[in-house]
């Protein structure tokens, strides 16, 4: 729950005047990262209050219940509609325990050998039962890393700033601070490694989307439909906020961009990823720009959004580098 909670927290304070705000959470056993977390939007001004059974004192956790209902039978309907989660041609139903119709579908779906969706918790009770798993579940929390992150992007968090410029990686390896990592594929995916010593930088993913969870692409990764591979794979970039810059979407009218953009629609429709759409939508004014004033476009996109900068171009990653933009590079 640190982590959802977080990144529904991360997106808000984005936009709204977080020191006008009061935010009332249910105490069921908030962690340390979370409370760091809810801490930096307190130096911001923001009211914190973290309450047990807050739906009955409090309105904004009942209409925060409500809207999540909404959200899931709005993931849950798409997730139906989708031909890539029907078996023998039946659907997941209303996604209760009690539907009779998602129980047939788990068993079906279970005996058919394929790994479990993504949208399927094996440690409930309903699952563990279909793979004849008995025994209690371990609590498994996620491994957010903030030894990896820069000291100067800890302290601007500490003192209530979230800043991409003050965002490095430090190596677990070698010990290297850098601006940039590389995000190489193999096997089993994609993996971030480090651009000194080329070891992996384990659990890097789960640490940036807990402090930074917004991802810009530049036009090349979304023509070469690196995002749809990873999520297809690898699943690094599951739950970021992916942002589309007026400019991408423009250079990316092509053959292979129209295709990405169609499959990361998909992920965003079925709760996988968040897809929007930033800046003005202007052809006429990007066809007579060069290409180095469409790139500071996107640099001004990162630092205005306090984004990532996914790029698979060496021209690029040198900007956003010089820029003090923390880039993601697809060699």
């Amino acid at each position: 729950m640190d982590v959802v909670y977080q990144r529904i927290l991360a997106s808000f304070f984005r936009k709204a005047d977080i020191g006008k705000c009061r935010i009332v959470i249910d105490d069921y056993g908030i962690g340390p990262t979370l409370k760091r977390f809810l801490n930096f939007l307190e130096k911001q001004g923001a009211e914190i209050i973290i309450a047990r059974k807050s739906d009955d004192t409090y309105l904004e956790a009942r209409v925060a219940s409500i809207i999540a209902k909404r959200n899931r039978e709005a993931v849950i309907k798409a997730i139906n509609e989708n031909d890539d989660y029907k078996i023998d041609g039946i659907s997941i139903g209303s996604g209760n325990a009690g539907n009779k119709q998602t129980l047939e579908w788990l068993k079906k779906w279970y005996s058919s050998g394929k790994p479990w969706p993504w949208f399927i918790k094996r440690s409930f009770s309903t699952i563990r039962k279909i793979e004849g798993l008995k025994g209690k579940v371990k609590k498994i929390i996620p491994p957010i890393r903030d030894n990896l992150l820069s000291e100067d992007f800890k302290k601007e968090l500490d003192s209530g700033r979230l800043n991409i410029r003050a965002l490095s990686v430090v190596c677990p390896s070698c010990g290297t601070t850098s601006k940039a990592v590389l995000f190489t594929s193999g096997g089993k995916g994609f993996t971030a490694r480090c651009p000194s010593c080329r070891g992996p930088i384990e659990d890097l993913n789960f640490t940036l989307r807990y402090y930074c969870s917004f991802i810009v692409p530049d036009s090349n990764v979304i023509n070469r439909g690196l995002l749809g591979k990873d999520l297809e794979k690898s699943k690094f970039f599951e739950d970021f906020t992916i942002l589309i810059p007026a400019v991408v979407r423009y250079e990316c009218d092509t053959k292979g961009g129209k295709k990405e953009f169609e499959r990361l629609g998909k992920f965003a429709s079925i709760g996988r990823i968040k897809l929007k759409e930033v800046g003005e939508f202007n052809p006429s004014k990007f066809e007579k720009m060069t290409t180095q004033e469409r790139d500071d476009l996107i640099m001004k996109t990162c630092i205005e959004e306090n984004a990532i900068l996914l790029s698979a171009d060496n021209q690029v990653k040198g900007l956003a580098v010089s820029w003090g933009i923390f880039t993601i590079f697809v060699p």
